[in-house]
């Protein structure tokens, strides 16, 4: 089998960035194969990339090694982290982007500057660094010829969501292009009964199993792929409607009746379109 690595960064696609970093694995360790995961991350967006990294790397088979480089940190004293979280390996800056991984993760500093690419500067250590050192593995180097183990990653601030009695507190941690607000809370944290939602001061008192089931203008919570909630509208973008992004505070209260949307609160449709939020092609 060939071997199979990914690629996550902010690079974009209008600069070389990214065909480099691709050129220099496939130079030092060919025949592999190179799965872009995405090169849109906002630059800089560390917990963007956290977030991309976490729901996609499940779909990924076993062994294979994604490389991720959002790394506003370049050319410092920040360290490369090799992590071996279940069946896979993952390489990126120390600087958050790994957090989502760290339960049960078996971490290594990355100290191999023989491994590193000769260089003008320290501006790009995407292709300097993180590529001969992806390339490394993928011609069978081990994890433990890396560096040492350590044990105090950098994580990112905010804790995992909260459930006390039948009150639900998380957040929203991304806003896909769709504009679905995805939250932090577990799909099976919402039970059968009624419930009230706000976000941000928003009521949500609509559930539904897939985006077209909501009530036109109405937001409501759907099961999200990566197995947490969506406060989604049908056929519009509801995170610009509602002028929110990630780190929205999203309330669930267990068990209350519903209320009427307040007055204004209810969003009329307004031309929808195939590029409208709640109707991803997922």
């Amino acid at each position: 089998m060939p071997a199979l690595v990914t690629l996550l960064t902010d690079f974009g696609t209008a600069d070389y960035y990214v065909a480099a970093v691709k050129g220099t694995i496939l130079r030092l360790a060919p025949g592999a194969t190179v799965v872009d995961l995405s090169h849109e991350v906002p630059p800089g967006d560390v917990a963007t990339a956290a977030f991309l990294l976490a729901a996609a790397v499940p779909a990924f088979p076993s062994g294979t090694l994604h490389v991720a480089v959002v790394d506003p940190g370049v050319g410092s004293g920040r360290r490369i982290l090799l992590a071996a979280a279940g069946e896979q390996l993952l390489l990126a800056p120390d600087n958050g982007l790994l957090t989502p991984f760290l339960e049960g993760a078996r971490l290594r500093s990355v100290e191999r500057p023989d491994l590193y690419l000769p260089a003008p500067g320290e501006t790009f250590h995407g292709r300097d660094r993180f590529a001969p050192v992806a390339a490394h593995l993928l011609r069978g180097g081990t994890p433990e010829s890396l560096g040492p183990e350590v044990a105090d990653p950098v994580r990112l601030p905010g804790g995992p969501p909260r459930r006390e009695g039948d009150v639900l507190e998380g957040r929203v941690v991304h806003v896909d292009r769709f504009g679905n607000l995805v939250t932090d809370l577990p799909v099976e944290w919402l039970d059968e009964r009624p419930f009230r939602a706000e976000v941000d001061g928003h009521p949500v008192v609509r559930r539904a199993g897939h985006y077209a089931e909501l009530p036109e203008g109405d937001p409501g919570l759907v099961p999200g792929s990566t197995g947490t909630l969506e406060v989604s509208l049908r056929g519009a973008d509801l995170a610009r409607r509602w002028r929110l992004g990630r780190g929205a505070v999203v309330r669930v209260r267990l068990g209350a009746t519903p209320r009427t949307a307040r007055s204004g609160t209810r969003i009329a449709r307004k031309g929808g379109g195939p590029r409208g939020g709640g109707r991803s092609p997922r």
